[in-house]
């Protein structure tokens, strides 16, 4: 009995190893992940307090991978604005959204890594009400009161972008991006000029600039094997990975012994 029993744990013993090996060894697989990626502005929260007006808003930012290096992006918000002074009472809220796309500069250096220098563009358009109170001017005549009724209003505007997102946990980036805008078209409103559009930022400037910053998650829908290849830009050599500097010599040196064969003179 004891002899059977010994017989039965060496058999247990030698079959659990090759598990145990198989079982670390799908634990230590590399893979990488990829998916849609969504995340928030943070930057809009923050605004409310770095202004002197009352200013409020959110915006959502979504991404999808396209061969790696190509990011089609889509995003949304909503802004308000309630500005009193002494003289007038502007206010102003809206919806926009922006569509574009990203591409990153950064090679991927390995199946896990996710990080992204990236430019782009976006279109963007606006659809948002403004109008003024208690507008008071002085002129030769006297001292005014008067109001500026609501206005439904509509904007289309252009936007270079760049920025960055780094991973800092699995699937959770951080990141931010610097934007240069220009205006294509909007509204024309006889008695106000827009002060603010949504999405847009101020008008009264030379170049419109917008800095943001937010958090992003990214769902794994799939994974694979495969580290997506740099896209060849024109004008561009890529040497393959398999090329080392020694066979890159070698390859050198035998062009330069062929020419000498051909007869063709050196000049040093």
């Amino acid at each position: 009995m004891r002899k059977t029993l010994l017989y039965i744990s060496i058999c247990l013993l030698t079959l659990s190893s090759p598990l145990k090996g198989l079982a670390q060894e799908k634990q230590n697989e590399v893979w990488r992940y990829e998916g849609p990626r969504i995340g928030v502005d943070l930057s809009r929260f923050a605004s409310t307090y770095l202004q002197s007006a009352d200013r409020w808003g959110w915006e959502l930012q979504g991404d999808f991978p396209v061969k790696g290096y190509w990011f089609p992006t889509l995003e949304v918000g909503m802004m308000g604005l309630d500005d009193r002074q002494s003289n007038f009472h502007h206010r102003a809220n809206g919806v926009y959204g922006r569509l574009g796309t990203d591409f990153n500069i950064l090679r991927y250096r390995s199946l896990d890594d996710g990080d992204l220098v990236f430019v782009g563009m976006r279109y963007g358009y606006s659809r948002f009400t403004h109008q003024a109170d208690d507008v008071q001017y002085s002129n030769f005549w006297g001292n005014y009161n008067t109001s500026i009724p609501k206005r439904n209003m509509n904007a289309h505007w252009g936007e270079f972008v760049f920025g960055m997102k780094g991973e800092i946990f699995k699937n959770f980036f951080l990141g931010w991006s610097l934007r240069v805008k220009f205006m294509v078209s909007e509204t024309k409103d006889p008695s106000m000029s827009p002060y603010i559009v949504p999405g847009f930022g101020k008008t009264n400037v030379d170049v419109p600039m917008d800095f943001s910053y937010g958090i992003y998650y990214r769902i794994p829908l799939w994974r694979t094997k495969k580290l997506p290849k740099a896209p060849k830009m024109e004008g561009a050599k890529h040497i393959d990975e398999s090329t080392t500097p020694d066979s890159q010599n070698n390859q050198q040196n035998s062009n330069g012994i062929g020419n000498l064969r051909g007869g063709q003179s050196q000049e040093f």
